[in-house]
């Protein structure tokens, strides 16, 4: 009878477990991501000397450079997916491509005017200094998963790179988010 007993307690106690929402548990796990890089990025600051209340340009660029090359070498062996999960690259996939069906030719072709061809630029490195950097339109970004401060989406070719705005670092990256060219009127 006792075992009968555990028996029903077991399987209510299991029926009443809340189901898991495989989206939410990815985007936490994508905050937490973040988090830890913004974390990271942070302890390196404090390491390295701390700027005079008036500071130079050259002295700025220097800064961020020295960070820069601290986090590349915190992150040598970052790779795709490191910082954004399957779940969430596809989220955004899903989200960008649908935001392109609604939008006009015109419209589309303006959101995407400045976006540059080339390479994807290589995680843990930086930007290209010559490329374009466009800014996903804000309707759009608002309906993308939110970022730390000073973490960027950028659009670079059909992909959406994950930017570090202070030391132009490429953190992670979103592979094939636009249509190809000959859809997408570039």
């Amino acid at each position: 009878m006792t075992h009968l007993l555990a028996v029903l307690v077991v399987a209510v106690v299991t029926s009443q477990a809340a189901p898991v929402n495989t989206q939410a548990a990815a985007q936490k796990d994508f905050q937490e991501r973040l988090q830890g890089y913004i974390d990271l990025r942070a302890s390196l600051a404090k390491k390295l000397e701390p700027l005079s209340p008036t500071a130079s340009a050259a002295d700025l660029q220097a800064r961020q450079q020295a960070l820069a090359a601290a986090i590349r070498t915190a992150r040598a062996n970052a790779k795709p997916g490191d910082m954004i999960p399957t779940a969430v690259q596809q989220q955004i996939r899903q989200v960008v491509q649908a935001d392109m069906k609604r939008r006009t030719p015109a419209a589309k072709q303006a959101a995407l005017e400045e976006v540059p061809d080339g390479a994807l630029p290589a995680i843990n490195k930086t930007y290209p200094e010559q490329a374009a950097l466009p800014t996903v339109p804000p309707l759009l970004l608002a309906s993308l998963p939110p970022l730390p401060d000073n973490l960027q989406y950028r659009f670079f070719g059909r992909h959406i790179v994950l930017l570090d705005g202070d030391t132009e670092v490429v953190v992670d990256y979103v592979r094939n988010v636009l249509p190809p060219v000959k859809e997408s009127t570039r």
